[in-house]
């Protein structure tokens, strides 16, 4: 699979796995086929992953870390924190077989667990709160150095917060991460992203990326050589009518972006995957 480079020569996947779905409550597809499955993008070539601390109350950091034990060196893992989850995440992790079975017999009640997950959800950027949040991640995955950290979904003022890019810069210092970016929604939280001295890295979404031709901000990404990480790749009026082949060649298309993160469940929707980057 072809390969990209940013920062100091790192070379990743120009198709990234996206693992938000591993371990949640509302995928359908048992935990050990959706290993297998990213086992098999791991034999593909595929060497991104992303994830976050709260993406399957933490599952999802689980089943990449028991991967990284057998193919350390073919994976690149992209972690986010900056979200907390309520006391009650951890009852639910724990009754989430049953929740599972529940949520998928009756629509309603996937409604009902739904809600309720979500509700369990709030942003928290307080630099002590992160530090344990990535202790976490460095424990779940099984690493004493994150490969890269990102903030997850920062407001304005988050970006703009001096103290946050200390902390960013102190995660660089410390070795507990290689590599520290952010996750943003809007080419404003861009621009403000990249204030931050530390940064060698960027989530967008691809409508944001595609908002980026011609701006100062792009030239910036340019000269610092971030690497540019685009998703929503084949969500909403992204895509559209466009069949999966050109959404996805669309989205890496742009010589600025190293990455296309794409969720990946099951088997045939990885082959498909990867016959469009073929």
């Amino acid at each position: 699979m072809e390969q990209r480079s940013f920062g100091s020569a790192v070379r990743v996947s120009v198709l990234g796995a996206g693992c938000a779905r591993v371990g949640s409550i509302s995928n359908p597809v048992p935990l050990r086929e959706t290993e297998a499955t990213l086992k098999a993008a791991i034999e593909a070539g595929i060497n991104v992953f992303d994830t976050a601390d709260i993406y399957g109350q933490g599952d999802s950091e689980r089943t990449l870390g028991r991967l990284l034990r057998r193919d350390r060196d073919r994976m690149f893992i992209i972690t986010k924190v900056g979200h907390d989850l309520a006391r009650y995440a951890a009852a639910i992790r724990i009754a989430k077989p049953l929740l599972r079975i529940v949520a998928q017999s009756r629509s309603d009640t996937q409604s009902v667990v739904l809600q309720a997950r979500t509700r369990a959800i709030s942003q928290n950027f307080y630099t002590p709160r992160l530090r344990g949040a990535i202790e976490g991640s460095r424990r779940r995955l099984g690493l004493d150095q994150l490969d890269a950290l990102l903030l997850h979904s920062p407001s304005l003022e988050t970006l703009r917060n001096p103290e946050i890019h200390d902390f960013l810069a102190e995660l660089l210092d410390s070795g507990q991460a290689a590599r520290v970016g952010a996750s943003v929604e809007s080419l404003a939280e861009v621009e403000a992203a990249l204030t931050m001295p530390a940064i060698t890295m960027l989530q967008i979404p691809v409508v944001v990326a595609n908002e980026l031709s011609d701006t100062v901000a792009l030239e910036q990404i340019r000269w610092r050589k971030i690497g540019v990480f685009v998703r929503g790749v084949l969500s909403g009026s992204v895509a559209g009518a466009r069949p999966l082949r050109e959404a996805v060649r669309a989205a890496i298309a742009p010589d600025f972006v190293t990455a296309a993160i794409i969720g990946v469940s099951t088997r045939r929707h990885l082959n498909e995957l990867l016959s469009a980057v073929s």
